[in-house]
Order: C-alpha cells, then sequence, then structure tokens
C-alpha cells in the first residue's frame, strides 16, 4: 500500500493502491438475504456499530485503487437451498473509484462442470447525495463474458427471465442498472443442446441450437423483448430438426398491476407460419 497525497485533503488514510496478494475469503448469504464476507456483514443496519461499518465501507469505495491477485473466493448461498458452494480460483480483481465514479473488472476461473474462465466489468456512477458505500444505489453498466459455460449450473444461483434448465456454450451479457436495479439487459447467445421454458404455462423448448441476440427492457407498465439475428434447430434423434432462420423479431406488453398482462404487440422482419406450426 502506497500513501496518496489525497489523505491529506480527505484528512484520512487514502493510498495509491490497495494491493492484496492471494487472500481466501468465503462469502455468504443467509436465508435473509444478508451479505457477509469472512464473517463481517455488509448490512449495517443488522449491527449495534453500524456508523462503524457504513464508515469502513465509505472508507474501501473512496481508496483511489484496490487490486486483489490470486485469490480464491468461496460462494455459500443459504438462500438457495438447490445451489451447493460454489469455488472460484485465480481470481484477480481491479476497482478504481473517483469522486462519484467506480470502474471495475473481475477474472476467474469456475469448477470444471461449470465451464471456462469468465470475465465481469462494471462501470457505475453514485449519487453526490449517497454515500460511497451505498453500493446498493449505484447506476451504470455490468457487463459478463463467458467464452463457454454450463448454464444448468448458473441457474442455480441467478434468477433467470425464464426457465433454462439446460444449456452450454458462450454468453455475453451487458445489464443496465439504475439506481441498483436492473432496468435493461443484452445477451449475445451461442448455446447448445437448450431446454427452455419462457413461460411457465409455455411447453418446453428443445433445441439443438441457439445463436443470436436478445434485448430485454423493463419498466414499470411495460416488458419489451427484442430480438436480433435470433435463429435456432430445434433437437430431433433423427438429426431432422426444425431450422428457424435468423431473424429480427419482438415483443411489446402493457403490463397492469401485479404484472398482468394488459395487451401488446408483436413486429417481426417476417413470419412462417408453416414453420411457426411445426414447433
Amino acid at each position: 500500500a502506497v500513501l496518496s497525497a489525497q489523505s491529506l485533503l480527505a484528512l484520512e488514510p487514502r493510498f495509491s493502491q490497495l494491493l492484496i496478494d492471494a487472500p481466501e475469503l468465503t462469502i455468504r448469504r443467509d436465508t435473509q438475504g444478508r451479505i457477509f464476507i469472512g464473517g463481517i456483514g455488509l448490512d449495517a443496519a443488522e449491527h449495534a456499530d453500524a456508523g462503524t461499518t457504513e464508515a469502513g465501507l465509505d472508507w474501501l469505495f473512496s481508496q483511489p485503487e484496490l487490486a486483489i491477485v490470486g485469490g480464491r473466493v468461496r460462494w455459500v448461498d443459504e438462500r438457495r437451498t438447490e445451489a451447493r458452494p460454489l469455488e472460484l480460483g485465480g481470481l484477480n480483481f481491479i476497482m478504481r473509484n473517483g469522486l462519484r465514479s467506480h470502474a471495475l473488472r473481475l477474472d476467474a476461473t469456475p469448477p470444471a462442470d461449470w465451464g471456462q474462465r469468465f470475465t465481469l466489468r462494471g462501470r457505475f456512477t453514485q449519487s453526490l447525495l449517497k454515500r460511497p458505500g451505498d453500493f446498493q444505489h449505484w447506476s451504470g453498466q455490468l457487463y459478463a463474458e463467458l467464452p463457454r459455460a454450463d448454464l444448468s449450473q448458473l441457474r442455480r444461483h441467478v434468477d433467470l427471465p425464464f426457465q433454462l434448465s439446460e444449456g452450454d456454450g458462450a454468453v455475453r451479457a451487458w445489464a443496465e442498472l439504475k439506481d441498483g436495479q436492473p432496468v435493461a439487459a443484452t445477451l449475445d447467445l451461442a448455446l447448445r443442446a437448450v431446454r427452455l421454458r419462457l413461460l411457465a404455462s409455455a411447453p418446453e423448448l428443445d433445441l439443438d441450437h441457439i445463436q443470436g441476440r436478445l434485448d430485454l427492457a423493463r419498466s414499470k407498465d411495460k416488458l419489451s423483448l427484442q430480438a436480433r439475428q435470433l435463429g435456432f434447430v430445434s433437437a430431433d434423434p433423427n438429426g431432422s430438426g426444425i431450422a428457424w432462420p435468423r431473424s429480427d423479431w419482438g415483443v411489446s406488453l402493457q403490463l397492469g398491476k401485479d404484472d398482468a398482462v394488459l395487451g401488446g404487440e408483436v413486429n417481426a422482419q417476417r413470419l412462417d407460419f408453416a414453420l411457426m406450426a411445426q414447433i
């Protein structure tokens, strides 16, 4: 750690860089949704020394640069009974903080049955009226790149907008956050052996492979899904699956109370009704 000249202005220790070499951490979410890192809770409201916890987070997110090299993290999610602990190795992390901005990058290697080494990157801003450590209200973009991932493993830890029981391949994802809440997402997919259900009441789709881009946007009373050059081939044991050519189409829904669908519209580059009847 190298002391920064900003310490004189802030009247507290500020370092040009905080470097942590080869740490081993356990991060846990309990059944109430509270996060603990190394046994220390991040929810200050649950602690008698809430002021100390808040001050510690504010100090951490005010440091110009935090770097972790060669770390190992064990993630335990007690809120998801079907999720076994996840261990990430070779973890490299860097975070750079400005007055109102935060940029971070994480690279880590999951277990072999999960897939290959992946990358997460994020750029966020905060309101001047919020504390630096109040990360639950950041706004910005989060990007994930998974060169190969088993999505049936991922779904045990992440809430997806559809039911996915199988799928293996490459995924790139962008998520837009506003005041800590996701408002839009983009997915680039190149997956094999996919089994998914778009709605609970819809039949399951069994696909040999699917490729293309999906844009999802959500507001208080509207949900929109836009497919761009999305194509797929249905699974067939005889190798004669139905091929849906790559095309553009979209669905926009008006939502009411409790997300009840009040109406909507569909737009498409082209629709082959004969082909749709076979799927």
